[in-house]
C-alpha cells in the first residue's frame, strides 16, 4: 500500500510561517492549526498529547525535520499538519540541529480501515525528507497551497516510481 502524506493534510493544517521560538509553543501552535477545524478535539487535550510524546523521547530527526505525533481518541481519521519555522527551533535532533520543517501527524486512538497507519505516514515522511532539493524547495515556498502541491509533485515522483532493483 503506498501511503501518500498529503492524503491526510489540508491547506488550512499547513502554516509557512510558525511564530514559536521554542518546542511547547511550536506544539501549541500545530494543535491550534489542527483544532481550528476539528471542533471534536479539544486543543489542550491535543496539546497535551504531544507534549507527553515528546517527553518520552524528542520527535526531532535530523536534516532540519521533525514529526511529533500523538494519537488522540477524538481524532475521527489521520491527520498531518505542517509548519515551517524561518529560525529554527531546538527540538533535540539526531544531529542537534535546529529543526524548522514540521509535520505534525495526529492519529485516531482505533485505527480506522482501509487508512494507513500513522507509523506509515511517519515513515514516509522520513523517506521523503531525505532530499535536499525537497527539504530546499519548502524552505523556499511561501504559501499553504505552494507547500501542498510541492509534496504532492516529489510523491508523485518518488512514490509512484517503481523500486529500483539493484544488476
Amino acid at each position: 500500500m503506498v501511503c501518500r502524506i498529503t492524503d491526510y493534510m489540508r491547506t488550512e493544517w499547513i502554516e509557512p510561517n510558525l511564530k514559536a521560538t521554542d518546542k511547547p509553543s511550536l506544539l501549541l501552535e500545530v494543535s491550534t492549526l489542527v483544532c481550528a477545524n476539528q471542533s471534536q478535539i479539544e486543543l489542550s487535550e491535543l496539546h497535551s498529547k504531544l507534549l507527553e510524546r515528546e517527553q518520552k523521547a524528542s520527535t526531532g530527526a535530523d536534516h532540519g525535520v521533525a514529526i511529533p505525533h500523538a494519537t488522540i481518541e477524538s481524532a475521527r481519521g489521520l491527520m498531518v499538519a505542517f509548519g515551517k519555522s524561518q529560525t529554527g527551533i531546538p527540538f533535540a535532533a539526531l544531529d542537534n540541529a535546529h529543526s524548522q520543517l514540521f509535520f505534525a501527524v495526529i492519529a485516531p486512538s482505533v485505527p480506522r480501515p482501509n487508512e494507513a497507519s500513522y507509523l506509515q505516514l511517519i515513515s514516509t515522511i522520513c523517506r521523503l525528507m531525505r532530499s535536499v532539493s525537497l527539504r530546499e524547495k519548502l524552505l523556499n515556498a511561501q504559501t499553504p497551497l505552494e507547500i501542498l502541491d510541492t509534496l504532492r509533485k516529489e510523491e508523485d515522483s518518488k512514490l509512484s516510481a517503481p523500486p529500483s532493483i539493484a544488476p
